[in-house]
């Protein structure tokens, strides 16, 4: 049998994607696509790996991530493919990198700043190139996000489109589509996505469907409003004729706690309608994003110097206190939700903060000796908008009861970040660090929530179909060579909320388009992942 001048793996029990039960199989790869399976291959290679002991597996695809700036400034992504990933989908939460015309121009350059990036796109297909040139270390894949087209056409005030305002809405995100965008975004929690009507989202993404897009929802409440907020989502996708995808699925609040049986039982009925609606989870049961997302959206309307002008007046602090206490608001109301006590700090940027790093909003109010609200205002008029918040606000056990469902795929919300500039989300959460070595330890090996067969499928195959992307997601003869090899006995994440730039041990190798890029445990450096484009022929 002739030799392969590519790579071998030897001796590992491969785990196909399929959920199928392991078994002990060869791995040949020839380029970068998988050549042979075979029991025993009897050949040598350029670079062998003797996966003895070990779980050979499809690279894990993140389908939820905000890695948009980060692949730019680092590359090499060194947190995301130690810990498995080998395709990172961007463009999530209704905010994507691109078009970076009117308005929107303003906050992605604003967005870029933090990682050092130069914003030299204006159009989706510029912005791909752009990522192409960067040549990442891991497979990318992008959605347009709604909010995004709405702040480039309408600025960031809370109005709706004329007729001639959508058309031109509809026609960026046909842009993007045809430049190789997956699909469409919202966050519909965010100022000025929540300013968009279900109508205006059901025709973007209509849009966006007529190339096979999918669209995926930060949905517009995921607290006492969760059962509305899956139905407008769902509606969503009926009204459009396309695929729904809700991000990070999750009841929070403890009074809310459970909801998620409720909200799985209205997606299980949808589907039997033939909408098809899936979800997407992480292994965590705090959340995280900026501190000034927990106010009103009459707030945010303008934009951030307006924000600013108001939280400097007394009567709208006093306004926003009364909106706080109300805990029946139609806006998803964190305070009423969760408390003060749930919502820890991070990520301060002013040394006479950096005291304040980890504490929570409470703890803060009476280190400052002002209510909560007001020590919250003050932070984010001397922090600015890139202040970060930790919520613990998710049930355990509502976390097991959504990783366990079949529709569940594992997604990070984290991000690319490099490593001498920890921002935004990265700096705070472990989730950028640990999520794919925690679902297998916590909820596979040791949790027994589901087989590790079936926490892979959640990893590989099932976001892969979920997305369209063919030749990824399985080892199978003549798919991209998208490759993780991991000690079962050893795979754990180490990354803390207090110390979450930890690299999680137990995976020694992981090889992207058939390119060994983590070789016993380390980066070797290579950057060999593609940019992938849904409806285009270039990558």
């Amino acid at each position: 049998m002739a030799g392969y001048d590519t790579v071998l793996i030897s001796g590992g029990m491969l785990v196909d994607g399929t959920a199928s039960q392991a078994v002990r199989m060869d791995v040949a790869i020839e380029g970068d696509r998988i050549e042979s399976l075979r029991p025993r291959i009897e050949s040598s290679a350029a670079f062998e790996v003797d996966a003895s002991g070990c779980i050979v597996c499809p690279g894990f695809i993140d389908i939820h991530t905000h890695s948009d700036f980060g692949l730019l400034s680092w590359p090499q992504a060194d947190n995301k493919v130690r810990q498995g990933v080998t395709t990172e989908v961007v463009g999530n939460c209704g905010g994507s990198a691109a078009p970076a015309l009117g308005d929107s121009r303003t906050f992605i350059e604003d967005m870029a700043k933090m990682y050092d990036v130069t914003v030299d796109w204006v159009r989706f297909d510029e912005y791909l190139s752009r990522m192409r040139k960067a040549r990442t270390s891991v497979n990318v894949a992008s959605l347009v996000g709604a909010e995004t087209v709405r702040t480039a056409v309408l600025g960031t005030r809370n109005v709706q489109p004329s007729r001639e305002e959508l058309a031109l809405m509809r026609d960026l995100v046909v842009e993007a589509m045809e430049a190789g965008a997956y699909g469409l975004s919202s966050g519909l929690i965010y100022a000025p996505g929540c300013y968009a009507s279900t109508e205006e989202l059901s025709n973007l993404a209509e849009a966006a469907g007529q190339y096979g897009g999918i669209y995926t929802s930060h949905i517009r409440g995921e607290g006492r409003t969760l059962l509305k907020a899956i139905g407008e989502a769902i509606q969503i996708g009926r009204d459009a004729g396309v695929k729904v995808q809700i991000s990070h699925h999750k009841a929070v609040g403890q009074r809310n706690w459970g909801l998620v049986k409720d909200s799985l039982a209205m997606m299980r009925d949808a589907r039997s309608e033939g909408v098809d609606v899936a979800f997407d989870v992480y292994p965590y049961t705090a959340s995280c994003t900026n501190l000034y997302a927990i106010l009103p959206p009459w707030v945010q309307d303008g934009g951030r110097e307006a924000i600013m002008d108001r939280l400097r007046e007394d009567d709208v602090r006093n306004r926003i206190k009364m909106d706080f206490a109300n805990a029946d608001t139609e806006w998803e109301n964190t305070i009423a939700e969760d408390g003060w006590e749930t919502i820890e700090v991070s990520g301060f940027r002013m040394s006479g903060n950096k005291n304040l790093e980890h504490k929570r909003m409470d703890e803060i109010g009476r280190l400052r000796g002002v209510d909560p609200a007001d020590a919250a205002f003050d932070l984010i008029l001397e922090e600015g908008f890139d202040l970060v918040a930790v919520f613990h606000e998710i049930s355990g056990d509502d976390v097991a009861c959504v990783v366990s469902h079949p529709l569940a795929i594992i997604a990070s919300d984290g991000e690319v970040s490099p490593p001498s500039n920890p921002i935004c989300g990265t700096a705070a959460h472990p989730r950028a660090f640990g999520t794919f070595p925690r679902a297998i330890r916590e909820y596979a090996l040791d949790g027994g929530v589901v087989s590790l067969e079936e926490m892979i499928r959640k990893m590989t195959s099932a976001p892969a179909e979920r997305m369209g992307l063919a030749d990824r997601g399985r080892v199978a003869v003549g798919m991209k060579a998208d490759i993780v090899v991991f000690d079962p006995m050893e795979i754990k994440d180490l990354a803390t909320f207090e110390h979450v730039d930890k690299h999680p041990k137990g995976i020694s190798h992981v090889i992207v388009n058939g390119t060994p890029t983590i070789r016993n445990c380390e980066h070797t450096g290579e950057r060999a992942g593609e940019v992938l484009r849904k409806n285009a022929s270039t990558s």
